[in-house]
């Protein structure tokens, strides 16, 4: 997550004077975004003009602008017009702006919120267009970065005379608020990606940048975060305290990533159950997910654990394997052939652990080398996993599936689930929420030091 996004990040740092329009329906966003471009870049000549909230009334909306080492300059922009100020007298307020903008002391960034009332007293549009016009060509001569903040979704003459133009939306993903900003142009800056998720988390604004797997090749350490009497942690913390502590012992939890970029997600969540378990001496026993196999489990997790705890604590089933049993040390192979003897072969090894142990399946793994599409397969498959779970739940191990969307087997499991996730991703940004219990959206981040790796999550609010 990040504050500002890097596309205006290097428009409103030139120096060179960058007039913004940023327009959006009430609740969407404007004012806060507005705020933080000041905190990320207003120096001591930040200005705030406001006819929406009084100074007083937006410090206590925004207690963090309290932390700018300069207080803001806010002004309630509606005493301008008839300004005790004789110099401006009873100018109209883009009179009064323009005036302001070519005393203030530069560069500064100022704010005006709403353009929509600002203008609404001047009868006149034809004068309007002109002192928009001036106020746009002074900006660029002045060094000067101008917010103007408006509700007007419509394409208007000031959409033509500003250098850039951002619409923040609100809408639902699955019954959830979701966030989006679109840049529609920013003058004489490259837009790699016009579209980006983000937060109003905490009264500030935050993008969630495209999300990306981490190939790591130096030892890193992962944040230990302990298990407890009645839960396994996922290896989180954040997401252990979404879903109110962690996977509860003896229970079945579903993770279901929508696509592509949501299984780098997947991915990577599964990753940190495995380490977390190996760092605390829990057996950890997997069936990967088609397309991964020991070889590559082994290269994302070695960074962060002694070979000797990997070889030691977590066990791989591969199943249709060509190599023979016994060839690599963790590794144990089912051929695909019979699901009631092979998975009974699975069920009998976790059984002789000590419990409680983390089980992983990737269901589509299950789904096409025991034929599970033919008619009558995927009730005997929840047959024998049906045993298998009830072994578990006797014990105190936990069990986590990943699924396929569309996969027969993996809406049968849904069912049965104690917790249920889901990943999706919204403009390269991969987004959690779970189902069962419900939660809001959260944004998910691989956050790389140099020494260590962890997943953050932020709530979309």
């Amino acid at each position: 997550m990040i504050k500002v996004l890097p596309e205006l990040d290097e428009a409103l740092s030139s120096e060179k004077g960058f007039s913004l329009l940023i327009k959006g329906l009430p609740g969407t966003g404007k004012t806060i975004l507005a705020l933080s471009v000041i905190a990320e870049f207003g120096g001591s000549d930040a200005l705030y003009m406001s006819t929406r909230v009084s100074p007083n009334s937006l410090y206590k909306q925004f207690p963090w602008l309290n932390e700018r080492s300069q207080p803001l300059n806010v002004i309630d922009a509606t005493k301008l017009y008839v300004s005790a100020d004789t110099h401006f007298g009873l100018q109209t307020f883009p009179e009064v702006l323009y005036s302001r903008l070519r005393e203030i002391e530069k560069p500064a960034t100022i704010v005006v919120d709403s353009w929509d009332a600002m203008t609404s007293q001047v009868d006149d549009s034809k004068k309007i267009v002109l002192l928009q016009a001036a106020i746009a060509d002074l900006v660029r001569e002045s060094r000067i970065n101008l917010l103007l903040v408006t509700e007007s979704m419509e394409v208007t003459p000031l959409d033509y005379l500003v250098d850039g133009i951002v619409v923040l939306r609100k809408y639902e993903i699955d019954y959830r608020r979701a966030r989006e900003i679109e840049m529609k142009k920013l003058r004489g800056i490259e837009i790699d990606q016009h579209k980006y998720a983000f937060t109003l988390k905490g009264g500030r604004f935050q993008s969630c940048m495209p999300f990306q797997g981490r190939r790591l090749e130096k030892r890193r350490k992962a944040e230990l975060v302990p298990n407890t009497e009645t839960h396994l942690s996922t290896g989180v913390s954040d997401l252990d305290k979404i879903i109110g502590g962690g996977l509860k012992k003896g229970s079945l939890n579903v993770i279901e990533p929508e696509d592509n970029l949501a299984i780098l997600g997947y991915q990577s969540i599964i990753a940190h159950m495995i380490i977390n378990s190996i760092q605390q001496g829990v057996n950890c026993v997997c069936i990967p997910c088609c397309g991964w196999d020991e070889r590559r489990l082994r290269r994302g997790i070695l960074p962060f654990v002694s070979e000797e705890e990997y070889n030691k604590f977590f066990t791989v089933f591969e199943i249709g394997s060509e190599e023979r049993e016994n060839e690599r040390e963790n590794v144990k192979i089912l051929k695909g052939e019979s699901a009631k003897a092979e998975i009974s072969k699975f069920r009998e090894f976790i059984s002789d652990l000590k419990p409680p142990v983390m089980v992983i399946i990737g269901i589509d793994t299950l789904e096409y080398p025991y034929h599970l599409k033919e008619k009558g397969k995927i009730g005997e498959m929840m047959g024998i996993l049906s045993h298998l779970m009830a072994d578990m739940r006797e014990v105190g191990n936990v069990a986590t599936f990943g699924l396929t969307p569309g996969l027969e087997l993996g809406r049968a499991l849904i069912h049965l689930a104690s917790t249920y996730f889901k990943l999706t991703e919204l403009h390269k940004s991969v987004l959690l929420y779970c189902n069962r219990p419900e939660t809001k959206l959260h944004c998910l981040d691989n956050v790389v030091t140099d020494d260590t790796l962890e997943i953050k999550l932020t709530t979309i609010v």
